[in-house]
């Protein structure tokens, strides 16, 4: 069997292609969900409500599928991009930190570093999000100074109810992130130097118990919606994708045929509208995404350097969008809320063509101000990861 490692398993292009899938996924639900929960079909994202689920399916199924329809998929569907981040995270962390020839850091040097590069990252468009949520009024007015300065030490997930902030749209991700990496360094990453053979099966197994670990959590919650959201607004919801980055990029993956590639690609969304309609396997819904996404970027693969050229200029818009996806996740917040507030809330924009302008108008917006964002971070130093000497002794 030919197993797939490294760049031949997902190249740079690919993973950016990746990026650009769920930033635009995300990017087009934060728009699209915010209209009137009577006029849009709500997500499942933190919680499971067979409600919203029933309603998206007679809406395929029903003949009712109208000219509204790429607002509805993404209204419902397009936090779906979060998990590929997710996935996305545990693979490079992998690519990039492990192997015989990596530099050694300490864990602290570690931590510090990835906080130092999420802090730098969120700053400005906070201190922006904060200004704007001023001028609209849009604050949460309890513990704002104390969600304020969990927002800036990016543990604000942590806090009771974490959706109650003052923090601009989905900026709670910084501290999803952050737990990621602390976890990933403490637990994951010491199992990658394991030189006993019998121990080196701790590389699988680890991952593995932390998804496991997680789906544990959640399993028992369908009836504690409140308890059941703090979970997935942290680690909870990171582990599954997470692992499944983090066993690819070091185990690889079998490389499958053209034929079986698009197989999963079409089925994936359907298996996951079906996944919805069932809180248990709701909880798996995120391996369905990355398994029908990462089979649509790889089919834009061939053997001879001509034909990728021409299948990489295909899909140039979503490796561009990609390559830019962090600055544009700190800057669409900006340009949703002042249209939101100025078009939407006071001129009553409901479904109509009007409202496919706005969103064209938030879209090519969200994306000028991410490059200015992108062009503004350039002018600062990056953060360095200062290396260490290598730790004495290894695990057994």
């Amino acid at each position: 069997m030919n197993i797939l490692r490294g760049n031949e398993l997902l190249s740079k292009n690919q993973c950016n292609a990746l990026r650009g899938i769920a930033i635009i996924s995300i990017m087009l639900h934060n728009f699209c969900h915010w209209m009137s929960p009577k006029v849009v079909i709500l997500e499942n994202e933190y919680n499971f409500n067979l409600f919203f689920s029933r309603r998206m399916w007679e809406y395929l199924t029903g003949g009712n599928i109208d000219m509204y329809l790429p607002v509805q998929f993404f209204s419902f569907f397009g936090h779906y991009g979060v998990p590929v981040f997710l996935f996305l995270s545990g693979f490079g962390l992998v690519r990039r930190y492990e192997g015989k020839a990596r530099e050694q850091h300490s864990a602290m040097q570690f931590i510090t570093y990835h906080w130092k590069k999420l802090f730098r990252l969120m700053l400005l468009g906070l201190i922006v999000g904060l200004f704007m949520h001023a001028v609209y009024n849009a604050f949460y007015k309890e513990d704002w100074i104390k969600h304020l300065v969990a927002q800036l030490l990016l543990v604000i997930n942590v806090l009771k109810n974490p959706e109650q902030n003052i923090m601009p749209g989905p900026y709670w991700f910084f501290g999803l992130m952050f737990e990621v990496y602390v976890i990933y360094r403490l637990i994951v990453y010491p199992t990658s130097r394991i030189k006993n053979k019998q121990w080196q099966w701790l590389g699988w197994f680890t991952p593995v118990a932390l998804a496991v670990l997680a789906w544990l959590i959640q399993e028992p919650l369908i009836n504690q919606p409140e308890l059941l959201r703090l979970w997935r607004y942290n680690a909870a919801v990171a582990m599954l994708p997470f692992a499944a980055g983090v066993l690819m990029a070091r185990y690889g993956f079998p490389k499958l045929p053209k034929w079986a590639l698009a197989t999963i690609a079409v089925v994936a969304p359907v298996a996951l509208m079906l996944a919805n309609l069932n809180y248990h396997a709701w909880l798996w819904g995120h391996l369905i995404v990355i398994a029908g996404i990462v089979s649509f970027v790889k089919l834009f693969e061939a053997k001879d350097a001509a034909t990728q050229s021409k299948l990489d200029t295909v899909i140039m818009p979503l490796t561009w969008t990609g390559a830019l996806s962090s600055c544009i996740f700190v800057a669409h917040p900006l340009v949703r809320l002042p249209i939101y507030f100025e078009v939407i809330m006071r001129h009553n924009v409901g479904l109509s063509p009007q409202f496919y302008l706005w969103l064209l108008i938030y879209v090519v917006l969200s994306l000028l101000l991410a490059m200015g964002y992108r062009y503004y971070l350039e002018l600062y130093p990056k953060p360095t990861l200062k290396s260490s000497t290598p730790p004495r002794g290894t695990l057994p």
